[in-house]
């Protein structure tokens, strides 16, 4: 016998378009959003759905960014900061401040610290960044490929970092 909570989900889900289904079966945690994973989705998703996330995470009170960066050795890891700071920034998603900078940095230096190691120093790639805000939360994702240029050798990376409590509102 089918239930009347069943049935409610079932009939929201035929009214609903297939990517917010799809969100909210990839983002959701518990009953909510996820702000680890979406970040991560962020950084994750197909580049012709990033307005698509953008327009469902605005919805359930979530505001994200996403952005790229690219490079070799130390010129990646000048631009991920540096790109993190200016789509967060420019984009309103957090307001300039000193603490609010000291996360996106702290942020950033997890994130490369997951894949930081002497074979970045010749290697060059390209990552997608995802920046999410709940509340004073801040999570950020990165998802992309490294490797060295004509040795067919690229790695697939990706790491998601969260900060509770951290932002100014």
């Amino acid at each position: 016998m089918l239930t009347r909570n069943f049935l409610r989900t079932y009939n929201e889900a035929l009214i609903m378009n297939p990517s917010q289904l799809f969100f909210e079966t990839l983002l959701l945690q518990d009953g909510r959003v996820s702000l680890a994973k979406t970040a991560m989705v962020c950084a994750m998703i197909s580049n012709d759905l990033d307005d698509a996330l953008i327009a469902y995470l605005a919805e359930k009170q979530i505001r994200a960014v996403i952005t790229r960066a690219g490079g070799n050795g130390d010129n990646l890891k000048s631009k991920l900061l540096r790109n993190a700071f200016g789509a967060a920034e420019k984009s309103g998603l957090l307001e300039v401040s000193p603490r609010n900078r000291h996360g996106i940095t702290r942020l950033v230096e997890d994130v490369m610290r997951s894949f930081d190691s002497p074979l970045l120093a010749v290697a060059g790639g390209g990552v997608k960044i995802g920046l999410a805000v709940h509340g004073s939360d801040l999570a950020m994702g990165v998802f992309g490929t490294l490797g060295i240029p004509g040795m067919d050798v690229d790695y697939e990376v990706s790491v998601s970092r969260t900060l509770h409590h951290y932002l100014e509102e």
